[in-house]
């Protein structure tokens, strides 16, 4: 990487650090003594003197960034740094102008609002009534955010003071690789001001600094090679324009937004043969987590960019800024990667890139997501022209029959494949064969990933590869990997490194490795049974011996991206918005799985992006879907467009791993069905949550009063029948098939369920039951059949 590219990026990162110094004062509006002669605002002033904590090596850019405010002032020979961090925050933040009277005060809340608040609702911004604790990044700080009330604390000095102290620690470090050191600040500026609002003073608190720090650093390496002449006539613009908030901004264009997906996911990981299923099924889905990092540091490698650059990362997707220049080495870019895909993967997995030049005016709040969509078509355009990349390559590469005709003695029987090595697939049946690939899916990643605590990732130089393990695809993108469960001393051979903690770590304490290592919080839900799929069927409670497939995703999020900020839509909302959502999907999920003993029977498929898929006895599953979805209606501040659909299947026996994956999807799908969706597919029928709610209440109820157990009442089984025939008719009758003209089940439905409650007069509390089943119904009018037989067959499942 340049030494310009490399100044840069640590110049805007550091910029606004000076932030949680000033507001860990009791005065935050006086300036540190050392720096009262800057001429510099308060916060940029405590920005200096942290400059000057910063290791030599690096000490010019972090006092460059910290003068943005008035380059002209900077004691630095160039300022011509200090110019672009300038130009690059106004970029990043676009205008602050939305202020409310709670805000116009001198002492506005301390508190990072929730971006969540700041989606639009039926057109029209929501009141800003949520806030993020001031504490390091942690899943129980999570926890606390999920069960804060919306007031904002009023004192938070002494929670500021301890960020501050743990962030001079960081930025003191001196690590002489510039790399690593970059991502070390950029890690614990993600730690630490994650909860830090970017400025409050003057807007709504909705930005962190990290978002806005990690933003303002991309923008100033994209435009890193302007001459200075165009530094100063785009930042004279941009103060005259957001200053006077006049409509119009230069068309230059300032950046490259570009975007990466990797096609073919869900067919790789589930399409599976059953025998096996558990042996790969988890490593598959990490390694894919793995190569999604590999390919976003294989582009940013060959376009020379930082990792500061990355917009967002995860569930097989990565977004990213780029100099304009950037687009000139895309297509060659996208043709290595495409090769490399190949060798080791046929045409299973592909990589889409695209990208959209963003002009200055793009940042205008509001006009960045014309951007994104556009960059969106881009690589949909990619998917649908796959391989065109490769020109005269195309036909060798993709369509060549291979060199030795099928081999049914070496085809792999967990993944088909008939042309890598294979060996026996387990002892007791030496005619199944596994190939090398799905060998190590098992063997270097599945086993050793549900121990694990870290994962080291090494990068080097990218080293081709015969193709026969997944390191080996890894390897020839650029990256090493390998796990450990303590903090270790570790040899790694690479360059660099960086550490993933899966969660957080005991006491702050990471493996020490070798090289330089930049240590990050990788929230990875890593939860695998230790039984196989076919024991965790058998142990299943009653004789419906089956596990329950749960698939879900946040409806609309493409919408939400485009649209949901509206015209405050900037650079650093959208980043804050991809980083809220995937410290959900990616850490608050894991420790609800964890919880009311599930962490022995819940296989984490896989949790990241917006999606979910989990595999547990099929009784656990529905309950764990309606908490999932109820927790993340409290995390993303209540918001009534802002929702979450599932879908539900059971798989038993033989039946493939691949089908059960689908039919789970179908169940997805068929819940968004429903209008506004908001929905839960289970058992046949689509249920918004706040009735399956009720329906859950129902199968419990029901539950007691048919059941067996110590504190059940043992009452007759025909009551769960009888329900379901009531709802079987209800279902006809509204479907036009059903011979009545009337609601024959309404009156039956009473009839029949006063019987049986008389018949059980000698045990009041049964008779009690089933008289408020029966009270339930007539109250409803009927209308609520539906769910009573659902809630019967749950019920039924249950009990049997």
């Amino acid at each position: 990487m340049d030494e310009k590219v490399l100044m840069a990026a640590l110049a805007g990162l550091l910029h606004d650090v000076g932030k949680v110094e000033q507001r860990a004062k009791d005065d935050p509006w006086n300036p540190p003594q050392d720096a009262r002669g800057s001429g510099q605002p308060v916060h940029a002033a405590w920005s200096i003197r942290v400059a000057d904590l910063v290791p030599q090596k690096y000490k010019a850019a972090a006092l460059a960034g910290a003068y943005h405010h008035h380059p002209q002032a900077s004691p630095a020979q160039d300022q011509y740094l200090s110019k672009l961090v300038a130009l690059a925050d106004k970029l990043s933040a676009g205008e602050r102008s939305d202020l409310t009277e709670k805000y116009k005060t001198k002492k506005p809340p301390q508190q990072l609002v929730s971006i969540f608040d700041r989606i639009l609702q039926d057109g029209n911004n929501r009141l800003a009534e949520h806030y993020l604790p001031v504490a390091p990044l942690s899943l129980d700080a999570v926890a606390a955010y999920v069960d804060s009330e919306k007031q904002p604390a009023e004192n938070t000095r002494d929670q500021y003071d301890d960020l501050r102290l743990a962030l001079e620690t960081a930025v003191k470090q001196d690590i002489q690789d510039g790399e690593t050191y970059l991502e070390h600040v950029l890690a614990e500026m993600q730690r630490l001001t994650w909860c830090v609002p970017s400025a409050y003073y003057h807007s709504i608190a909705d930005v962190s600094l990290y978002d806005h720090s990690r933003m303002t650093a991309a923008l100033a390496v994209c435009m890193a090679d302007f001459p200075e002449t165009e530094i100063d006539r785009l930042l004279l613009a941009v103060r005259e324009t957001f200053g006077n908030n006049a409509k119009t901004l230069p068309d230059t264009s300032v950046a490259l937004l570009v975007g990466g997906d990797i096609s073919g996911v869900q067919h790789f990981i589930y399409t599976i043969a059953s025998k096996g299923a558990a042996k790969t099924l988890r490593g598959r889905s990490f390694y894919l987590q793995l190569l999604t990092e590999a390919a976003l540091r294989f582009v940013l490698y060959r376009l020379e960019l930082p990792y500061s650059n990355v917009i967002y990362s995860g569930g097989g997707n990565f977004f990213l800024l780029a100099p304009v220049s950037a687009g000139e080495k895309l297509p060659a870019v996208r043709a290595e990667l495409s090769r490399i895909l190949l060798k080791h993967h046929g045409t299973a997995l592909y990589l889409a890139l695209g990208s959209a030049e963003v002009p200055a005016s793009g940042f205008r709040p509001g006009k960045l997501p014309q951007h994104w969509d556009a960059m969106h078509k881009a690589i949909n355009a990619a998917k649908q022209q796959r391989y065109s990349e490769l020109d005269a390559e195309m036909y060798a590469q993709v369509f060549a029959l291979p060199s030795t005709g099928g081999n049914p003695q070496e085809t792999c029987s967990v993944c088909g494949d008939d042309q890598r090595k294979t060996t026996a697939l387990d002892d007791t049946e030496a005619q199944k064969r596994i190939c090398s690939l799905c060998d190590s899916f098992d063997k270097e990643i599945g086993k050793k990933l549900p121990d694990a605590k870290f994962v080291v990732l090494g990068w080097q130089d990218p080293q081709p590869r015969a193709g026969e393990t997944a390191a080996d695809a890894l390897t020839e993108l650029g990256m090493t990997f390998q796990f450990s469960n303590e903090a270790a001393k570790i040899q790694v051979s690479a360059k660099r490194a960086t550490v993933w903690a899966l969660d957080d770590p005991v006491n702050g304490k990471y493996p020490q490795l070798n090289i330089p290592a930049a240590h990050i919080l990788r929230y990875t839900a890593n939860q695998v049974p230790p039984k196989t799929l076919d024991e965790m069927q058998k142990e299943t409670e009653g004789g419906f011996q089956k596990l329950g497939v749960i698939r879900m995703d946040v409806d609309n999020v493409g919408e939400m991206f485009k649209h949901g900020l509206g015209d405050q839509a900037t650079l650093s909302r959208i980043a804050a918005l991809s980083f809220q959502l995937s410290l959900f999907f990616e850490g608050w999920i894991k420790r609800i799985c964890e919880r009311n003993g599930r962490k022995e029977i819940i296989y984490t498929v896989y949790t990241g992006g917006d999606d979910v898929f989990l595999i547990g006895p099929w009784d656990v599953m529905p309950v764990l879907a309606q908490e999932i979805a109820g927790e993340f209606g409290k995390y993303t501040a209540s918001h009534p467009k802002i929702t979450i659909s599932a879908g539900m299947s059971f798989i038993g026996g033989k039946y493939p791993i691949y089908q059960a994956a689908e039919d789970a999807h179908n169940a997805l799908e068929e819940a968004k069905k429903l209008p506004g969706k908001d929905a839960f597919h289970f058992l046949g029928k689509s249920w918004k949550w706040a009735v399956f709610g009720k329906l859950a209440e129902k199968q419990e109820q029901l539950g007691k009063i048919v059941g067996r157990d110590k504190d059940d009442l043992e009452g007759p089984q025909a009551i769960i029948q009888t329900l379901r025939q009531l709802a079987q008719d209800a279902e006809l009758h509204s479907k036009g098939k059903s011979r009545h003209v009337w609601g024959r089940w309404m009156w039956l439905g009473t009839y029949q369920l006063k019987r049986m409650a008389e018949r059980a007069k000698g045990k009041s509390e049964l008779a009690a039951q089933i008289e408020a089943v029966s009270a339930d119904l007539q109250n409803e009018n009927y209308q609520n059949i539906d769910q009573w037989g659902t809630a019967a067959r749950w019920a039924q499942l249950k009990k049997r």
